[in-house]
């Protein structure tokens, strides 16, 4: 299957997306003052394929956390994101790396990704949603968004292709039974919906990281006997 062009993307959006993510981003905004572990002063939070992200300014102007971490692959977006940053930026964090092989322990308070982890082959969503609790801490919250084929999404992506508007070449809908299967082992679903409005329909979960991976594991096996 032919990939993204994420330079093409990042260089020039997608039509519809100042209008779906004003949408997403008040939605996302809701969700982690709501689910924050922590007073959003001391909020350290990370945003997985966040290169020249478009919730970072309201983000930053509605919660104020303590940090911003930054994980993408995407030089040019990293590039595009850094022009947002003023020279004395101490508390923004970027990073150039893979999200499936990344060993980073940052212990993050909330973790949160929008359009990521569709990418990729049914093996490697499991992976990058793996990878938004492996930099958590324990307790902390995820927060992923990805689309869902609904029919509404099927029809607007139908009439998009017809027309060449589509770039997202790789894009692979998400059912919810696929993410709530891979999260199972991961943590405890606090909350989710589908976000109706933007048309190219999305859920959007709350995961909370399990908080002692071991004791529940424990647990479980436990309940099997």
């Amino acid at each position: 299957m032919k990939k993204t062009d994420w330079d093409r993307y990042y260089s020039s959006p997608y039509r519809t997306a100042v209008f779906t993510r004003k949408i997403t981003e008040r939605i996302l905004l809701g969700l982690i003052k709501k689910y924050s572990p922590v007073s959003c002063e001391k909020l350290r939070l990370g945003e997985l394929g966040g290169a020249n992200s478009c919730f970072f300014e309201g983000v930053r102007e509605k919660i104020k956390p303590a940090q911003y971490h930054v994980i993408d692959n995407n030089q040019l977006g990293l590039d595009e994101f850094s022009k947002k940053l003023q020279n004395n930026v101490n508390d923004v964090f970027l990073y150039k790396d893979d999200i499936l092989a990344m060993s980073r322990e940052l212990e993050l308070d909330m973790v949160f990704s929008v359009g990521l982890i569709e990418h990729f082959t049914p093996a490697d969503t499991r992976k990058a949603i793996k990878a938004h609790f492996n930099i958590l801490k324990p307790g902390g919250i995820a927060i992923i968004s990805f689309p869902t084929p609904t029919f509404l999404y099927r029809i607007i992506r139908f009439l998009s292709e017809g027309m060449g508007l589509w770039i997202f070449n790789d894009e692979r809908p998400l059912s919810g039974e696929e993410v709530s299967d891979a999260v199972k082992d991961l943590g405890t679903i606090l909350y989710e919906k589908i976000i109706w409005p933007i048309f190219l329909t999305q859920k959007i979960m709350v995961i909370q990281n399990y908080s002692a991976p071991t004791a529940h594991k424990a647990k479980k096996q436990a309940s099997a006997l």
